[in-house]
Formats: structure tokens, C-alpha cells, sequence
């Protein structure tokens, strides 16, 4: 269960429980709150009423994990952690596993990060849950900001996760209703190089080559993105439903890629160029048996070396990234960057994003710095 949570309980606990919150006593109120009747415990914390409600209704049968999504404020962290001593400690209510998960940049005290980054983070954790999770993953989209609710729902319809909340005079939790509409992943397969440009950073300076692609896209994609004139520069970012829009396409597409197969290179080997012959480069390549490991992956044709780096351009990730009918990469090692485009016996584009993803998750799992 994914719960996204807020301060409904705040009221009690700096009336009832005041100096125990002050001391930061997280386990005695805990308890406390555990040995309260039913009804009144519930009506202290709509998080506490929602999740019971969620077992008692028999929405969810195994109790084994509770993520408690929980916003960048003290206030958050203080609230997540009483809810995990509560539902580590109930009886009836009892999960194997509870996790609290700060989402960075969720503090509706910082507006523009609040919408900038906050909304944007609690998908893509959702997102990510669910991912590790698939088929056995449900929403409680109770607590918290209102504008939780409706992004919850959304990624809810398009990957296809059960969202539940409970409105302030209902007795239960009900099951929201699907919303009308359809995520047509057509648009994320034909512009993923104007996605992709997002993943990472997701805001971005408008430049004249960005405002140029951005002007080809359909209005359909368009309103996925939201640009704003900040101290005289004009800045472009994926807004909100823009991610939500981004995470269901991409799971759609992972559950797709069981049907798809690559075909395999003709050739034994590669073809592998360093054009530049750059000492450096060769260094990396040589030492990470670069060539090598990249044969085990049959559907790749040709590597072509276009550039290194001895210097790390910070902890970010090994990136891979789809560029018309080729495929862009740089992997991050502790001799430096490497960078190179990848031909693949790739057809279309569904298959080059299947390759995309091989590729990834080999990068990840034979390059760690």
C-alpha cells in the first residue's frame, strides 16, 4: 500500500500529546494512540481511519508493505514517523515491512518548488513503487495535499494501480472512480527525444533549439509542458501531469516489451570505432573491457566513441538516451566518461526503446564507479 499522508493529526498532538511531541517521543504517542478506541483514534488521523478502513473493507489482503509518503517538512518527517511505530505495533493493522519515504521539494510553504519539483517527485515515487510492485499495488491518496489526489488518480488509470480515498463523512474508503481518459503512448513513442530531454533535469532554459522543437509538437503534447518567464529568461519544464503522463507510457511500455524481440547482428563482433584514437578514451575502453561487454548484447551492430571526459560531471547516473534511429550513451567509471552512439538491429521505434532499456540496465549492472 502507498499512503500519502499530511498533518491531520497535528491538532491532537499539540493539544492532547504536547509535551510528548515537543521531546520528540514518537513511541509513546504511538501507543498511546493504540490503546484509544477505534473511533476515536480514527478521528484523529485520516491516514490511521483510511488504512484500517482499507483492510476492513478487504481492499488488501496481505499486510506486507506500507509506504508512508510523507512531504519535505519537519512537520512530515515527525507524522511518518508515528505512523510507523502505530502500524508496526497494531495488532489487527500490523505490516511485515513499513517504510517511510521523504519526497524531496513537497513543502507547500516553497510554492515554486512545491510545482516544480514536489508533485513531480511524488509521481515519479508512485511510479517507481509500483514499478518494483506491479499487480500488487494499491493508492490510499487520503492524506496529504489536495493536488495529490488527482495526479494519485491519474497514474492510478494509466498504469492501472486501485486509488482509494476517504471523504471526511463517509464510514469507509471507496475506490475512485476511473477517470476519462486515455494515454495514448503513440505521442510518447513519436516525440520520446523531447521527453527524454526532461527525464533528468525536468526544467530546463528555453533555448532557441528547445523552442524550436517545442513548436512542432502537437497541442495534445504541449500542454504536458509549461513555460514561464522568470527575472527576464524564459525557463520550459514537464509539468506535473506532463510526469504522470511520462511514468504511465514508460510502464505501459516495459509490460509491452514481453511481446518484442530484437533481432540478432549478423556478425560475430561489432563494429567498434574510436575515430580519434584519444588516449583516454582507449584507457577507459581497455580497462572496462569496453568492446567486450558490449558483444554480449546481440542486437547492437556498431559503437562509434564520440567523446571522454577525465573529469566527473557530478554523482548523476549513466545516461542512455534515444537520438533519432541510433542510441546515445555515457557511462560513468572511476577513470572518467565515456561517450558513444550505439547502432542496433532495431526496426521502430518500440523496438530501439526495448533496446534502450537492455542496454540501461547492462550499463548499470557491468559499469558502477
Amino acid at each position: 500500500m502507498i499512503s500519502t499522508t499530511g498533518a491531520s493529526m497535528l491538532r491532537t498532538l499539540n493539544t492532547d500529546y504536547k509535551d510528548l511531541f515537543e521531546q520528540n517521543n514518537f513511541e509513546s504517542i504511538a501507543k498511546k494512540l493504540l490503546e484509544k478506541d477505534p473511533d476515536e483514534r480514527r478521528r484523529i488521523s485520516a491516514e490511521i481511519n483510511s488504512i484500517e478502513s482499507i483492510v476492513d473493507e478487504k481492499f488488501i489482503f496481505e499486510l506486507k508493505n506500507l509506504h508512508i509518503l510523507i512531504s519535505d517538512t519537519e512537520t512530515g518527517k515527525k507524522i511518518g514517523e508515528i505512523l510507523k511505530i502505530y502500524f508496526q505495533n497494531s495488532k489487527k493493522y500490523k505490516f511485515e515491512n513499513v517504510l517511510v519515504e521523504k519526497i524531496e521539494r513537497l513543502d507547500d510553504s516553497n510554492r515554486n518548488d512545491f510545482k516544480r519539483y514536489g508533485l513531480k517527485n511524488l509521481i515519479k515515487k508512485m511510479a517507481e513503487i509500483n514499478r518494483k510492485n506491479y499487480g500488487k499495488t494499491l493508492i490510499n491518496a487520503t492524506g496529504g495535499y489536495k493536488a495529490q489526489i488527482a495526479f494519485a488518480l491519474a497514474l492510478g488509470q494509466g498504469i492501472n494501480i486501485p486509488v482509494y480515498y476517504m471523504f471526511e463523512r463517509f464510514p469507509t474508503v471507496i475506490e475512485m472512480p476511473p477517470l476519462p481518459l486515455t494515454l495514448d503512448t503513440s505521442y510518447y513513442i513519436d516525440y520520446i527525444y523531447f521527453f527524454e530531454i526532461f527525464e533528468d533535469e525536468g526544467f530546463m532554459d528555453y533555448t532557441l533549439e528547445l523552442e524550436q522543437q517545442y513548436k512542432t509538437l502537437p497541442e495534445q503534447i504541449k500542454i504536458l509542458f509549461n513555460i514561464e518567464k522568470i527575472d527576464q529568461k524564459k525557463y520550459i519544464e514537464l509539468n506535473p501531469m506532463g510526469q504522470t503522463f511520462l511514468e504511465s507510457c514508460k510502464q505501459k511500455l516495459e509490460r509491452n516489451e514481453k511481446q518484442l524481440k530484437l533481432e540478432e547482428r549478423k556478425n560475430e563482433n561489432i563494429i567498434f570505432q574510436n575515430k580519434n584514437n584519444e588516449a583516454h578514451a582507449e584507457e577507459i575502453i581497455l580497462k572496462y573491457n569496453v568492446k567486450k561487454e558490449f558483444e554480449k548484447l546481440n542486437f547492437i551492430e556498431m559503437i562509434y566513441i564520440i567523446g571522454n571526459s577525465e573529469t566527473d560531471r557530478g554523482r548523476i547516473p549513466h545516461k542512455v538516451k534515444i537520438m533519432n534511429d541510433e542510441i546515445k550513451c555515457s557511462i560513468y567509471t572511476k577513470k572518467g566518461i565515456l561517450d558513444f552512439k550505439i547502432k542496433t538491429t532495431a526496426k521502430n521505434k518500440e523496438e530501439l526503446i526495448l533496446a534502450k532499456n537492455l542496454i540501461l540496465n547492462h550499463i548499470e549492472n557491468k559499469f558502477r564507479k
